[in-house]
């Protein structure tokens, strides 16, 4: 039986493409006071933006709990007993870690999870998800899919161009970014991902100027494939689309947009490339 891979809701995988590969997806929650909402399955991603931007709760996000992993695994183990499943960094969020307690649990009944830390997020999920799916289904065993997997880890890169660093401050997840804090009403702050934690970029002055070094970062990079994401400005994602199909011929580029739980910790107005670097 061929393996099964599951990854998590800020791989901001498009549900159709899950459907196509195969892949299980635990959605992450996003919280508005009292209210726990799935997302992609409770909360649409227009209705989640109409929120942020014209509500006046400040919403929160939580991982999976290991009880919601167990309601993917378990049925996929009534058709596979191996499950490779790859999350959001660890440092980010608790997703990783639950997963594993939920491996832990199935590998007392003799089932095999291998659950992956893809030390990234968005796209870096989406790549390796779907890489782990195709080799999959071609009979690749469970160790060639994690060994390609981890592979995969150091060759991704995720550049995140923001409107401006409060959100990403509100919610804790600016890690050693927290140095661009002192000039967050002056720049439009490029931070990336590196490690599995978000480190500053650059900090321009305007968003032309971000846009324009975004793509000058991007193009100097040996990419295979591209992805762009937004929150709330899908114009900004199409240029960006535009211009590196002009610089990299040749090069799958794709846009989405950017799930509740990233746009909780990003805020409006983000864009967002994720970079897989051809192996040397």
């Amino acid at each position: 039986m061929a393996v099964r891979v599951v990854t998590d809701s800020t791989s901001d995988l498009p549900p159709a493409l899950a459907k196509e590969l195969g892949v299980s997806v635990v959605p992450l929650s996003v919280i508005f006071g009292d209210e726990v909402l799935k997302e992609g399955v409770e909360i649409s991603h227009d209705l989640f933006y109409d929120r942020l931007i014209r509500g006046k709760i400040l919403p929160s996000t939580s991982a999976p709990s290991v009880g919601d992993f167990l309601e993917v695994y378990e049925p996929l183990l009534m058709e596979t007993d191996e499950i490779i499943s790859i999350h959001l960094s660890s440092k980010l969020s608790a997703t990783y870690n639950n997963a594993c307690q939920a491996a832990a649990q199935l590998a007392e009944r003799g089932a095999r999870v291998e659950v992956i830390d893809s030390q990234s997020l968005s796209f870096g999920l989406t790549f390796m998800a779907s890489a782990a799916s195709r080799a999959a289904r071609g009979g690749a065993s469970m160790e060639d899919i994690r060994d390609m997997v981890e592979r995969m880890i150091p060759r991704v890169r995720i550049l995140i161009l923001l409107d401006t660093l409060e959100y990403v401050r509100r919610g804790g997840r600016i890690g050693r970014a927290r140095a661009m804090l002192g000039s967050v009403l002056r720049v439009k702050p490029i931070l990336v991902i590196r490690d599995g934690e978000v480190y500053p970029g650059e900090r321009v002055r305007t968003k032309k100027a971000a846009l324009e070094r975004t793509f000058q970062t991007v193009t100097s990079y040996r990419a295979k494939e591209i992805g762009i994401g937004y929150s709330t400005n899908p114009q900004e994602a199409q240029e960006m689309k535009r211009m590196l199909e002009l610089a990299l011929p040749g090069v799958a580029i794709s846009i989405v947009r950017l799930g509740p739980v990233l746009g909780v910790h990003g805020g409006p107005g983000v864009l967002g490339v994720g970079v897989l670097e051809g192996e040397e």
